[in-house]
């Protein structure tokens, strides 16, 4: 890949390393990254993907600090990744190395009530997912209405049951939020250097005094809506320190009595505590505490990561005090209830207990499902997507929703039909199929369940004859 450096960059940079060690930076600018992918815990075991990955062919690396993260090869006569059954069932997501750092960081526990303040486009969101096991709650949140419609269909894909979705001004989000938060993650909008082992990047001063002028807004607004004693993670994928120690030491400048930044650190993971001046301004000394992952260190992007710890209050002129909204939603009659549970018994043997810890909540013909906890929040301003989609009503009958039966159909030993690879590939390509009879064999017409080597695929309706009506939607064929 060629790359052309902006003469600025190159001045800016030079004098951060040796002569040596700037060309090898320079190089590692222009090469290619490494594929990387995240296993999706919510749906499929580290165990049980390895052993699909060498099904397929593909040459797996664990990568040492992080779980459920490798590096990835495929060989010449394996199957594209993008065009594999495990993509199309959203067993993996491709996300590079370093950002997933920012998470681990943040080190999200059972209970946390978690802030993804800028999650578009929602990588970082289903990983806090996953770490957390779907236990408790995220609210993603992003200005953008169509970066927030790729976040909702990307946290039902993956099934990130903890995440609820607001969209609210970064800027004001404290107003409506003032210290709620026990973990915080603000991956803030940055001039994104890291793209260049991707593609050319455009890159100027101006977009960087532009974007650290809003990271330093969007910063004090987290820090407002975090509680006392609890911690808050900034990162970004660029190296400048207008957008990186300088924001540190805005924070540490005019926010020491309330904040103090927590050193960090992971095994195998080489990093830089770097500049403590810049242009000839002396930094606050803590800001050594802040770490860059640069990219000829680990063959990776470039990322700044911080991490802070609220001490105090932070004192402010206004908070604007806000009372939720009358609740529209209706909870099932016990008697909606029992005929729902005993259709999941009759038709998949799914037993009730499965359900116990989360909401189920009728709207209109639909029912949604979504974790206990997040109930506190669904009446709160601008939150969209704080349900999953569960079971739709027809003519008095239920018919499960694929996103809630790729979870739950784990839990079902009746209507499940497993295909061949060869009438997978037809199935995720839209077609319908006629089945033979020893695939159907103690199937009853009507909703089944479709896997594949222990893969759900979609649910679809099994039909007279054999006939398999293909029911995926068209903007789920990757294929």
């Amino acid at each position: 890949m060629k790359q052309d450096f902006h003469p600025e960059f190159i001045k800016r940079y030079e004098t951060l390393f040796d002569e040596k060690e700037f060309n090898t930076f320079l190089s590692f600018c222009k090469k290619p990254l490494k594929k990387s992918i995240r296993v999706n815990t919510s749906k499929i075991s580290t165990t049980d993907f390895e052993i699909l990955a060498k099904q397929n062919n593909w040459k797996l690396a664990r990568i040492p600090y992080l779980e459920n993260w490798y590096n990835i090869e495929l060989e010449e006569n394996s199957e594209l990744l993008g065009k594999s059954i495990e993509s199309f069932s959203w067993l993996f997501y491709s996300q590079e190395t370093s950002s997933m750092i920012p998470p681990i960081i943040l080190n999200p526990q059972k209970w946390d009530i978690i802030l993804d303040m800028s999650a578009a486009p929602w990588s970082k969101t289903t990983q806090l997912a996953n770490l957390i096991n779907n236990k408790w709650l995220i609210i993603a949140n992003d200005i953008s209405g169509s970066r927030i419609k790729a976040l909702k269909s990307n946290i039902n894909s993956q099934w990130s049951l903890s995440a609820c979705v607001s969209k609210l001004d970064w800027r004001d989000f404290w107003n409506y939020y003032y210290e709620t938060f026990d973990k915080i993650l603000l991956d803030a909008p940055c001039s994104a250097e890291w793209a260049m082992r991707k593609d050319k990047l455009d890159w100027s001063l101006d977009i960087i005094d532009k974007l650290s002028s809003l990271q330093m807004k969007m910063m004090l607004s987290a820090l407002l809506s975090l509680k006392v004693w609890w911690e808050l993670v900034y990162s970004t994928c660029t190296m400048t320190p207008e957008e990186d120690e300088l924001i540190v030491d805005f924070v540490l400048y005019n926010f020491w009595k309330s904040i103090e930044i927590v050193d960090w650190k992971i095994e195998w993971l080489k990093t830089t505590p770097w500049i403590t001046t810049w242009q000839w301004d002396e930094l606050h000394p803590d800001v050594s505490k802040s770490k860059k992952i640069w990219p000829h260190h680990n063959d990776t992007e470039w990322f700044f990561i911080a991490k802070f710890k609220k001490i105090d209050k932070i004192d402010t002129d206004f908070t604007k005090e806000y009372f939720p909204k009358k609740s529209q939603e209706k909870a099932l009659k016990s008697k909606e209830m029992k005929i729902l549970y005993s259709q999941i018994k009759k038709r998949f043997n799914i037993d009730k207990t499965i359900f116990q810890d989360m909401s189920i909540i009728k709207k209109e013909n639909s029912l949604t499902i979504r974790t206990n906890e997040s109930n506190s929040f669904a009446n709160f301003p601008n939150i969209h997507n704080i349900w999953i989609p569960f079971w739709e009503i027809i003519d008095n009958n239920f018919l499960l929703n694929f996103y809630s039966a790729q979870v739950f159909w784990k839990y079902a030993t009746k209507n499940v039909i497993n295909l061949t690879k060869e009438k997978s590939k037809s199935f995720i390509n839209w077609l319908d199929l006629k089945l033979d009879n020893s695939e159907i064999e103690n199937c009853e017409l009507w909703q089944v369940i479709i896997s594949y080597n222990n893969i759900i695929l979609w649910t679809s309706l099994l039909q007279k004859w054999g006939k398999l009506k293909n029911q995926v939607p068209r903007e789920n064929i990757k294929m």
